[in-house]
């Protein structure tokens, strides 16, 4: 997912990692922003869990379906 800051225009990627923890985190607390610093002038960015929850990836199944014996 791409954020860009406000402040100076510094557009960075989130890693998915980044996106699952931050999703958790706020269904955990039941935030509705997650808040991100800006790597260049650390300024913080918020950022809608709805739209974190959209490019989070998606949980996988342990038994796959094409594994039937």
């Amino acid at each position: 997912m791409q954020v860009r800051c406000q402040r100076c225009g510094w557009s960075y990627n989130l890693g998915r990692d980044w996106l699952a923890a931050a999703v958790e985190e706020a269904a955990e607390k039941g935030l509705k922003y997650q808040q991100v610093e800006c790597g260049k002038c650390r300024h913080g960015i918020k950022v809608p869990v709805k739209q974190l929850r959209r490019f989070a990836p998606r949980p996988t199944d342990g038994g796959a379906a094409g594994d039937a014996d």
